[in-house]
């Protein structure tokens, strides 16, 4: 499959040609896969898999479960990509497709060029590729326990090779710094001791190389009782036989400032943002006679939401960068989001600058315009760099932006300061959260790497619970370090204590107390969006669209989108997808509340849930339209809805709100909106059912009993269980899922509504039949059938004699009256043109032509259900068609049309989680085994 990305450089990872991860559940199913793909494209033998897969522990046919898996993972990854060989197997790939191949070339290429220049392209690209410790999380024999240390060799040479080349390139202050912490993790290793005295000689620093050369001789000594090789004596010798004094004169009388602030927690990751910047920053003016790309721009702006880390970003980029300006570093806080409200102005920034410069007062002109006008003929023709941090405004910013193209400026800023970027032609750069790699090397550097390795999964909690927003992160790892006899499970438990709030991300001052640092940025905005912002918070789900947004401010969507774009502006939310806003877990902790503190009334949760309610209900009548009547409870004043064209449109919505609507009816019965919370239950059923969510499902189904109980619904409560019987059956949890029907019928009894009883009886008949109990299932549905027919319910009828039909056809194997009840069902069903009932029919008959041998017929039959049914979007029994026709095509000696669906159908199951999924996997490796070929 061409276009797939398969990632060995980190925990194993398969990405396919859309960019989506493919989930690889299994430990040994990874495993195996990064034996192959260490591998690509020559055989591994199977028995050297097999020991990698289980050692000592052997299956009792081993052969038979490697097989199993590798037709697992074909099943993922797709038919053709693993290839059976006499000796073993092979994963077919091409050398792009997988990182550890493209790291080795871009190392190799760059060992075959003598630009310095050309040498960090590539190393810096093939070292981008590393997204941790390779090979990570996987629990395995020798085979990758060998290759992980190999692995990170590799990683550390190219890491050495990309140093030797910046070195060449002039980059001392930066290379020695990265040293400074590769020797104290790797002190044995001389390379990177005679690397780290070459930077400082180059520097000028030759009292440091020779303290260098101390320290690494005593430690050779000590831990292994060597003397310095031959490279570090000759460096030594070179260093002794030169003044130092002479190394150290300043070529240029101009004053050099150096004005950029220390970042206070350690800096990981942002590997990607470095490299923009460089793109963006750097070109001809400021590179040393290489041949680069221009720069786009002179000024780059980044943004992002309070505590994410654009500072230590900014401060960062400017040390790596020192190099290419040899005239210094100008930085001033701008302090455009203190609490105080006390900003630096533009002049007293430049009189501050033209101090930094060292000019002499006699020459500063009093007005801040020619002040201006000096510090930008001080600036002309220099190379310098101006970090222009925490400004609030463009302008705030333009004055103090140099003239002329030698400068650069970097500028950060909660706001996204669109007017600098429009007219000053300013590159922008959105800071995001950390990824989870960079967050938990975050917490590593902090609390060291034994106790992140001795709790993973506590570590991955408190990355989880600081919503990977640096500053938090950097709060819960000092109280981590500071308390070294805790463990991290303690430290989650403590966080998780004070969760509902934002008491443990609270600071010793205001710069580094989570809500005070985020009150900074609400305070700045209009009232109206505070509101908004304020309002955001009663709203539980992962994202908030629009209309959800007018519904809680009681407006309409166009009257709402300014307050939006005004919080997005100011990075309280963000829009990932158009149309659609949301905040990282702390902001929204910080929007509830401040919802408390306002007391916002009920009416703002009850019109959230009346426009949710009702549009998911005008999204069920398409989905499903023959589906009883549903009374809605009375709405919060005049409620807003959207209404849908057709079937597709309302199904896209279902799955683009369903994260939504699951949470919001556990947020509705919680707060005491139980009747929301039922009807929302019930109008989500349709669409759970189609995309296979049982365990959701069930999940929501179980909130609504309670909801019901507690309001003393009883229609209500015969709704939820019987649903809930429905899901449990699909998970074939059939002993819960009988409780749950015939609960149902009790309780429908009680009521005494007619066709409440019938549709019981049929889900009592429904779950018996997964039982296997056939006599008695159809004895039920016989029942049903009379109820639906006394109640004039064509629907609920049509449905019973399909299931009587099935039930003729499996439990007596009388094939004719099957096709009969069978067919008076689908003429119901066409009638009131019930499509999913119709699917439904067109299932059985093909079940029942199938018993009477007239197998062409049956596949024309599963062929018409297969379509409706993806016509639909109804994954479940999509698979279930697909298995049938794989069925059939087997018995009539069509292996390779039999492999083909039963391929699909696996896919399906696979995603759905089904526990069917494994049976079919073995269905397939033997039909691989009896047809080689395949």
């Amino acid at each position: 499959m061409a276009g797939m990305e398969f990632r060995l450089l980190g925990p194993v990872e398969v990405v396919d040609d859309s960019g989506r991860r493919i989930e690889l559940a299994a430990n040994r199913l990874r495993v195996l896969l990064a034996a192959l793909l260490l591998q690509p494209n020559r055989v591994v033998a199977g028995q050297e898999l097999m020991d990698t897969l289980w050692e000592e522990d052997l299956p009792a046919r081993p052969r038979s479960a490697l097989q199993t898996y590798v037709s697992r993972l074909r099943t993922l990854l797709g038919g053709t990509i693993i290839l059976t060989e006499p000796a073993g197997y092979v994963i077919n790939v091409a050398p792009d497709e997988v990182d550890l191949v493209r790291f080795r070339t871009l190392v190799a290429d760059s060992t075959a060029t003598t630009d310095p220049a050309e040498r960090i392209r590539l190393l810096t690209q093939a070292l981008d590729l590393w997204r941790g410790e390779p090979l990570a999380g996987l629990t395995a024999g020798a085979l990758i326990r060998d290759a992980v240390p190999m692995l990170a060799e590799e990683r550390l040479h190219a890491t050495e090779l990309l140093l030797a080349a910046r070195l060449e390139r002039g980059d001392h202050a930066a290379v020695t710094s990265e040293l400074r912490g590769l020797t104290r993790r790797h002190p044995l290793r001389e390379s990177l001791w005679a690397l780290l005295m070459q930077a400082q000689i180059r520097a000028g620093r030759p009292a440091d190389a020779l303290a260098t050369y101390s320290e690494a001789s005593r430690r050779l000594a000590d831990e292994l009782g060597l003397d310095p090789g031959p490279a570090l004596r000759r460096l030594h010798q070179t260093v002794l036989a030169t003044d130092a004094r002479a190394a150290a004169v300043r070529t240029s009388r101009e004053v050099v400032p150096h004005q950029l602030p220390t970042v206070g927690r350690s800096f990981v990751g942002r590997t990607r943002e470095l490299a923009e910047l460089d793109r963006v920053l750097l070109g001809p003016v400021v590179l040393n006679s290489v041949p680069t790309p221009s720069p786009r721009s002179s000024i780059a702006v980044i943004s992002g939401t309070a505590g994410v880390g654009k500072t230590a970003l900014a401060v960062r980029w400017a040390e790596r960068a020192s190099v290419e300006f040899p005239d210094g570093q100008l930085y001033v806080n701008l302090r455009g989001f203190d609490p105080s409200g006390d900003q630096v102005s533009p002049e007293d920034a430049v009189r501050g600058f033209l101090d930094a410069l060292q000019t002499t007062p006699g020459r500063i002109p009093s007005g801040a315009a020619a002040q201006a006008a000096l510090y930008r003929t001080l600036l002309a023709d220099r190379r310098l760099l101006i970090v222009l941090d925490n400004a609030r405004s463009a302008a705030q910013v333009r004055p103090l932006l140099p003239g002329g193209n030698t400068c650069r400026v970097v500028v950060t800023s909660r706001n996204s300061l669109p007017g600098l970027l429009a007219s000053e032609g300013a590159h922008p750069l959105t800071l995001d959260l950390m990824d989870w790699d960079q967050a938990r090397s975050l917490l590593e550097g902090a609390v060291g790497t034994e106790r992140i390795g001795a709790e993973p999964e506590a570590a991955e909690e408190l990355v989880s619970l600081a919503a990977r927003l640096p500053l938090a992160l950097s709060l819960v790892a000092a109280h981590a370090a500071a308390h070294p006899s805790w463990s991290l499970d303690a430290v989650a438990t403590d966080l998780r204590r004070t969760r509902q709030g934002l008491d443990a991300f609270a600071g010793e001052d205001q710069a580094t107390d989570l809500r005070a640092v985020f009150s900074w940025s609400y305070q700045l905005v209009t009232a109206s969006s505070a509101r908004v912002f304020r309002l955001s918070g009663l709203h539980p789900g992962p994202d908030l669209p629009v209309a959800a947004a007018a519904a809680l401010a009681g407006t309409t969507p166009d009257r709402v989108r300014p307050a939006l774009a005004e919080l997005e502006r100011a990075h309280l939310i963000v829009q990932p997808r158009p149309e659609r806003y949301s905040s990282h877990d702390l902001l929204h902790v910080y929007a509830v509340e401040l919802a408390g503190a306002h007391e916002i009334e009920r009416e703002s949760l009850w019109r959230l849930l009346d426009y949710y309610l009702r549009t998911a209900d005008a999204g069920d009548q398409w989905l499903r339209p023959h589906r009883d009547p549903d009374e809605l409870p009375e709405p919060c004043g005049t409620p807003y809805s959207e209404s849908f064209c057709g079937y597709q449109e309302a199904f896209d919505w279902f799955e683009l709100e369903h994260p939504n609507l699951v949470v919001l009816v556990e947020h509705a019965a919680r707060h005491g909106f139980d009747a929301h919370a039922t009807h929302l239950a019930r109008t989500i059923t349709g669409f759970l059912e189609r995309r296979g969510l049982w365990n959701t499902w069930v999940e929501v189904m179980g909130t609504a009993v309670h909801a019901c109980e507690r309001s003393e619904d009883l229609p209500g409560q015969v709704m939820a269980h019987r649903y809930r019987a429905h899901a449990l059956a699909r998970q074939l949890r059939v002993d819960e899922a009988l409780a749950e029907a015939e609960t149902a019928l009790r309780l429908a009894e009680r009521d005494g509504s007619q066709v409440a009883q019938a549709w019981c009886q049929r889900m009592v008949a429904f779950v018996l039949s997964h039982q296997e109990r056939l006599k008695e299932s159809y004895e039920h549905d016989l029942i049903a059938s009379d109820l639906f027919k006394a109640a004039g319910h064509r629907t609920g009828q049509a449905l019973a004699l399909n299931s009587l039909g099935w039930l003729q056809a499996s439990a007596f194997g009388d094939y004719d009256q099957a096709l009969d009840y069978c067919r008076q069902a689908q003429s119901l069903y066409q009638e009131v043109d019930h499509k999913l009932g119709e699917a439904a029919t067109w299932d059985n008959l093909g079940y029942a032509y199938r018993g009477l041998a007239a197998l062409d017929k049956s596949i024309k039959c599963y062929r018409r259900a297969l379509a409706l049914y993806r016509e639909l979007n109804d994954f479940y029994y999509q698979a279930m068609m697909l298995q049938n026709l794989g069925d059939l095509h087997h018995e009539l000696g069509r292996p390779e049309t039999a492999g083909s669906c039963w391929q699909d159908s696996l896919a399906l199951l696979t995603n759905l989680n089904h526990p069917t999924a494994e049976t079919l996997d073995g269905k397939l490796a033997e039909l691989r085994l009896a047809n080689p070929g395949l």
